[in-house]
Formats: C-alpha cells, structure tokens, sequence
C-alpha cells in the first residue's frame, strides 16, 4: 500500500492546558455569563410544582404540576449502548441552553457525580465521550448528566505513524436475546433467550461480522433448568458451518459456560456463518430444559471502516484502517475510565495509519455520524429540595409524573393530614434526580427514605406509601401492559429473583422502622378505587361484617394444620371465623362467592397458589373478582404460602391486584409473597404477622407488618420471607377489628 507521508487535518487537534482538543469558539466568559444570567433567571420557576408539600395546618398541598419552560439545572443523557457518544449544541436548543459551542469551561459531564471526560470537535459544535451502557437487566439505563461548570477533557495522544502497519485486529459480537424472564434462576442475570428442549436443534447465525479467515473464540452461556437422578443432566453438541467444535456435558441445575476455540478459515468471509446448537435428549434425566443466555464470539477480522462505529483490539505497534474518509475518529478505550482520543493520524491511500497503544489496547472508530446518540430529558426541578434537614413527615406518598394520579391521591392526603399526620407527597423523578443523578433505578427511592429517616426532622417518617405499578421487566424487553411506574427492588435470593418492596424500608443495621405498602395503580381510575375503599374502611364505622373472617385451605395436613392454628387465634381474638376446605367439589367455588358476598373482615388462604388463583383455580382465580364489585365488603387478604401477591408481572395481574382494583367491593389491602418462598419459613412468618394484627396495641396494617419483620430478625432463617412478603394497600390503614 502505498503512503502519503503529511499527516492528516483530524477533526481533534492538540490544545492547550487543560489538554483540550482545539475548538474555535466564542468568548468562553460570554458564554457562561449568558448562561448564568439565564439560569438565574429561571431558579424560581419548577418543572412540577413541588407536590411534596406538606400539609399542615396553616398549609394545603399543591397538588398539580406546572410544566418549565427554561433552563434546567441538568440535561439527562440515557444511553443503552455501549460506545462513542456524540452531542451537539443544535441537542440543546429545546433546552435553552443557547450555545454557540462546547467548552471545558464551561460545560461539565458527569455520570453519578463523578466527572467524565469529553473531547470536542474542532468546531466546537459537538462533544464525544465515552459511554458505557449497563448491561444488568434488573437495572435502569445508565444516565449521564450535563450541566453548567468546569468540564473535564479527555487526554489525546498524537498517533502519526509510518512503514506498514497491521491490517488486522480483535473484533468482539455479543447475541443476546433477553426475551424470558427465569425468576428462579441460580445466575446473575434473570432474562435469558430461547429455550432448548431435548431433543432439539437451534440455529442461529452469527450476524454483522467481518472475518478475515483467522481464528477465534466463541463463548456460549446456558441457563440449565432440569436435574434428575442421574449424571450427567445435559448434553449440548456445539456445530458451526457443519463442523462438530465440542460435546458438552454437565450436571444439574446451574449457570454454566463453554469457551470453544475456532480454527484458521472456519468463520466464513463471503457467506453466513450458522451457530448450531443441539441437545440430542441421550441422557439419564426424563427432560432437558436449556435456556440460552449469551453468545460471545472473539475473531480476527479487517480493519475496514464503512460498516459503523466499530470496536476492536490489537497488540500491534502500527495499525492501518482501509476505506476511512478524513472525518474517521479513533479513541484508544484500553483504560475505561481515561479515554484517550488519537490526534494526527497518517493519511494513506484509502486509509489511515496510526501507531497502537501497547499489549492488549482496545480502541472505538468511526465517524461522526456514527456516533451514539443518547436520549435527552429535563433533570427534575422543585421548590423545595428533599435533601434538607428541616424537612418533616409521618407519611410519604411517591407517585409517578401525572397530574391524575395526583387528582386521585387528594381525598386520601387530606385524610391523613387531618388525622394529625404530616403528610408529604413526592413526584418520582424528584427523588430520581436529588438520589439517583436522574438514573431510574429503585436504590434512588431507598437512599432517599434513608435520608428522610435520618436526617429530617423529629419525629421520623413512619409510614411510605409507592401510589403506582411496577413491573420487574424495567428494559420493557416483552412490551409487557403493565408498566414500571414506581420500580420495586428485584433482590436476588437462594431460590432466584423476587420483588420487594420491603426492602426499602430495611436499614444496614437496626429495626425497621418505615412501614412500606403499595397502591399498584396501573391508572389514575385504579388508583382512585383503591384510595375510596381505604377511606370508607375507616370513616364507614364498624359493620357486622368486620366481625367476621375467612380461614380457606387446601386439602393437605400442612395447609390444614396452618389454618386450625389461626383459626384458634382468631376466635381468641372475637372473630366469628368460618372455614373453607378447597377439594373436588366444584360447590366450593360458590360457598366461597356466597362467603364473601355475606361480607367478611379478614380472609386467609393456605395452600398452592399461583400469580392469578388458588390451586388450580377451579375455586378462585383473579378472572371471579368481578363478582365481588358493589357489595360494601373489603377484607384485609393475607396469604403466606404462595405468589397471589406477584404485582410486578409485566404481562398479567396477580390475584391481590385484580381484587384491589374492584370497585366497592373486592379487599382493601393484601399482605402476600411476590414470590416462592420455603413453606416453613413464610409459615413461621406468618405466625408472626398474626400475632401483631391481633395485638389490640397495633392500630394500622403497617405496624402490623414493622412488628412482624423486626421479630424476623432475630432468625437468619425468615430474612428470604421477609423480603418477598410485601403490603399491597396503604401501611397506615387504620385496622377494623371486632
């Protein structure tokens, strides 16, 4: 190949101190004095009128938002892949930051508060960096923030080269489907992609590569499912291009890897390259179930521009890059956290020349217009901060960004508020943005009630109640119904994943001492269902059917045994108790139906339970709650054996949701698993609860469950229980008892 021995006009070039790349732009001291002025003159506007007030009573909540129209302290970059991001002034303008160009400056990028470096064109008008997308399903995108003040440059180093370089390099593709959700995986990840039933064939090809002949790397991770009595459990023969690379074998249910090398001239240059994956069922176990999760492929391939933004890694000292125009940026990525862009590259013909980083340095090219780009939002604005210590509340209400759910919410907050507690409602994105750095994620709901526990004002908050859905599938992988409007904690426990509202009310050490409940409210109509039956609950005064409760179970000792017990317990306590046995008659179902049209004021279910019914769901399922609408009855609902209280599924309704969201009827709150839990733990559990619900110095559903975890903690073994059993109604709903 021949070489032109000028080096070429890169889009960066070298600055002054701070290492900033050159960029003709205005006076940097205009720039932030308009900017200023601008900011300045918006401090006193809000994005949502703070519906965090608090109502007191020289004070009513303001209740509906008012949109901003100026400068937000923060712009919110989400970014969901991994590479080189690009931002322009022109991204700004619907932001009124009114920029002519980027400086270091003035202009800073951070990531959870912590500086990250950009360049900037040599026109000033865009700025790249580095942005790493996260790649753990169970939680939110990454958020970048921009925001006015001393921004950080990314390091450059010179890299003009000459002689031959190296026409080759590392490329690295990843297949990922996350297209099924696995709750009770043993892995890291819950989402996997198609499912291999024994025995059987799945094809895949191996997409948007560039091979060049040589060798490479393919690493396959399964989830496996099924174990029976033999060993092993599994066979997988591996196939690419008809070429039989491994027979893998392994026990069990597990997380497992294969690593298989590729010989020189297997991955096709000029044709598909087909992955074949089989398990051929000739093993002991009567099933195999093998999930696929990730398939990792390592190969030698050209370096050639023209197909993207592109990754790869070389330990060679000159590297050469055919098809590359003059605008082909190059970053050598080998240390993450100090990107350094590549200045004065060596024009070849068709090409580009420059000299490599060391062992193992791992670069991004591509062009400007190959760039990533984020997505761009408002960082939340309020009146009055969350982090401010002469802030104070005995209940916390967080619902999403929408003046209905707001509307809905009134009748229950001014409730409260003249029941003698401090009432503080906050918007989600607040919390987001003063906890989170604007990133989505349920941690920034924790770190904020942790902060109002333990720096607002005495006494501390008691009750929090989160007056929306939530859904575990938080990337919307299934395009799912049910939305993640104010996100539950997926915890990862022995068994698998669960969600669990409880845990943001567990502090590292100590009791608990915030009470959580839900409203999971898909609409603001849900919501304002849910909030009316709690009001009439407590201001309807004590009826007969308070009185009076429901013990079901299964036909199992275990399950019968469960109920005799609190069947003893409820008589002990004034209840007229009656007892349901569910079995093959199928007049069950209607002496359940006629049970609770009479009206009862606490049911109970022992037995195996699934998302939306009762065992098999010939006595009980969610689709019978309509039958319940307008009768005046709603029962306080508890069950610890089994999932009816699943409110994170993103496809379906659990059982609790469905008899919540009736109207005048249904029950008014649920204490339920989200999840399978080891039967002896949750009974034990439950024991607990029943105790503290039956304790006459208990007064709201709340306490009720606080008391129940702190006696808990005591036993190493109900910490799973604890964490799956959440309440679904409002924690400071006064109990009604005989």
């Amino acid at each position: 190949m021949a070489e032109r021995q000028t080096s070429q006009e890169h889009p960066f070039a070298a600055g002054g101190s701070p290492p900033v790349l050159n960029a003709h732009h205005r006076t940097m001291l205009a720039v932030f004095a308009g900017l200023t002025i601008m900011f300045l003159s918006a401090a006193a506007l809000t994005f949502w009128v703070d519906a965090s007030a608090q109502l007191t009573e020289d004070r009513e909540l303001r209740k509906r938002p008012s949109p901003l129209r100026e400068i937000p302290e923060f712009i919110d970059l989400t970014i969901t892949e991994t590479g080189i991001a690009a931002i322009t002034t022109e991204d700004l303008r619907p932001f009124n930051w009114q920029l002519t160009t980027f400086s270091h400056d003035t202009i800073n990028l951070t990531r959870q508060g912590e500086q990250v470096p950009y360049a900037i064109a040599e026109d000033g008008q865009t700025m790249f960096f580095l942005a790493e997308a996260i790649t753990s399903t169970v939680m939110a995108p990454t958020v970048y923030q921009l925001s006015l003040g001393q921004g950080l440059a990314m390091a450059e180093r010179a890299a003009p080269a000459t002689g031959r370089g190296s026409p080759k390099a590392t490329y690295r593709q990843v297949w990922e489907e996350n297209s099924t959700f696995v709750a009770d995986t043993g892995g890291a990840d819950p989402w996997y992609g198609r499912l291999l039933l024994a025995p059987q064939t799945t094809h895949f090809t191996l997409s948007d590569i560039r091979p060049s002949g040589g060798r490479g790397r393919l690493n396959i991770a399964v989830w496996s499912s099924t174990a029976g009595p033999g060993n092993p459990d599994h066979h997988v023969q591996v196939v690419l291009n008809g070429r039989q690379l491994a027979d893998w074998v392994w026990d069990g249910i597990q997380h497992t890897q294969i690593s298989v090398e590729l010989p020189d001239g297997l991955l096709q240059t000029d044709g598909p390259n087909v992955l074949s994956l089989t398990s051929p069922g000739d093993t002991s176990a009567s099933g195999e179930a093998i999930y696929i999760d990730r398939i990792e492929l390592l190969y030698e391939g050209e370096l050639e521009a023209g197909q993207g933004q592109f990754w790869f890694s070389s330990n060679a000292s000159t590297l050469v890059i055919s098809e590359a125009d003059t605008d082909l940026l190059l970053f050598d990525v080998t240390d993450r956290r100090q990107p350094v862009v590549l200045t004065n590259v060596t024009p070849v013909d068709n090409g580009v020349l420059f000299t490599g980083s060391g062992v193992n340095s791992r670069y991004f090219a591509l062009t400007p217009d190959d760039a990533i780009r984020p997505s761009f939002s408002n960082s939340f604005i309020a009146k009055q901060a969350l982090r401010q210590t002469d802030r104070g509340a005995d209940y916390i209400v967080i619902y999403p960004d929408d003046t209905a759910f707001v509307d809905a919410l009134q009748p229950l907050l001014a409730y409260r508020a003249d029941q003698g507690l401090r009432v503080t409602a906050v918007p989600i994105s607040q919390i987001y943005a003063e906890f989170g750095y604007g990133q989505a994620d349920a941690s920034a709901i924790r770190k904020f009630l942790m902060y109002a526990q333990n720096n607002w004002r005495f006494p501390s908050p008691r009750y929090v109640l989160l007056a929306g859905d939530a859904s575990y599938d938080i990337h919307n992988h299934l395009e799912g119904k049910n939305l993640n409007l104010v996100p539950s904690q997926m915890v990862q426990l022995s068994d698998g994943f669960a969600s669990s509202d409880t845990w943001y009310g567990l502090p590292d050490e100590g009791l608990p001492r915030l009470a959580i409940g839900r409203f999971p409210a898909q609409t603001p109509e849900q919501l304002q269902i849910m909030v009316a039956k709690t009001l009439a609950y407590e201001q309807n005064g004590r009826s007969d059917w308070i009185e009076r409760s429901l013990v079901v179970s299964e036909a199992e000792p275990q399950f019968d045994q469960m109920n005799l017990e609190l069947t003893t317990l409820l008589q002990a306590s004034g209840y007229e108790t009656s007892t349901l046995q569910m079995g093959e008659d199928e007049m069950m179902r209607y002496v359940l139906m006629a049970t609770l049209a009479k009206g009862v004021g606490l049911i109970s279910y022992a037995g195996d339970g699934y998302v939306s019914q009762w065992g098999n769901g010939q006595t009980f399922a969610g689709d019978d709650a309509s039958m319940l609408a307008d009768n005046g009855h709603t029962p306080i609902f508890t069950t610890f054996t089994c999932n009816n209280g699943a409110f994170s599924e993103p496809q379906r309704d659990s059982l609790a949701e469905d008899l919540l969201w009736v109207e005048n009827g249904g029950i008014v709150a649920a204490v339920a698993p989200s999840s399978r839990v080891s039967l002896p733990s949750l009974t034990l559990l439950g024991e607990l609860f029943y105790n503290a619900l039956l304790d006459e110095e208990v007064t709201t559903l709340g306490e009720a469950l606080l008391q129940t975890q702190a006696a808990a903690l005591n036993d190493d073994s109900l910490a799973e229980a604890v964490l799956v059993v959440n309440l679904l109604g409002d924690p400071a709903l006064q109990l009604q008892r005989p």
